[in-house]
This record gives structure tokens, sequence and C-alpha cells, in this order.
């Protein structure tokens, strides 16, 4: 499935898809964290449409996942430090 044939907001899917979104990216910010780098909004979109297996073929398929990407970064921010806090600064990472 490409980016801009995804669920959006009043689907019936978009709950589930937004989870899933989300869930990613606070993966792929806690890797880099735990890594010591750092990403652009670019790269966290391609890394977070890489982990859905979404496609990102056409300018408007990775305008509507980095919007959404957007969107959602300080809420898997603010998961990572939770966890952080939470953990002591151990993470466990999904390896895909």
């Amino acid at each position: 499935m490409n980016a801009s044939e995804a669920p959006v907001f009043g689907d019936p899917a978009w709950n589930q898809y937004r989870a899933r979104v989300a869930e990613a990216l606070t993966d792929v910010e806690a890797d880099m964290k735990q890594r010591g780098y750092g990403l652009s909004l670019e790269g966290l979109t391609l890394e977070v449409a890489e982990r859905l297996a979404l496609g990102v073929a056409t300018l408007e398929d990775f305008q509507v996942l980095e919007a959404l990407v957007k969107t959602l970064r300080p809420i898997a921010r603010e998961a990572v430090r939770a966890t952080r806090e939470e953990l002591g600064g151990q993470f466990a990472l999904l390896l895909l």
C-alpha cells in the first residue's frame, strides 16, 4: 500500500493506522536516541515508511506520511521520555 492510499481521518481504520505509525515512530526515535543519532523529519518519514512497508513512490505519498509523522512526533518523543524515566534508560527495541 502506498502512503497516499492509507486511511485518513474519518475512515473506520484511521485509529488503527495512526497507532501503527505512532508505534513505528516511537521505535525509530528510541533507536536513534540509543545510538546517539538524530534524523530530520524527512529521514524519520522514510524510516517509518520502511518499518510499516508503506510505499512512498510519489511526492504525494511522501507528503501525506510526512504530515502524519510531523504531527505524531511530539507524542513519540514523550513516549521515549516516559520509557526512559520508567526503565532507567533501558529500551526494548523492536527488531524487524
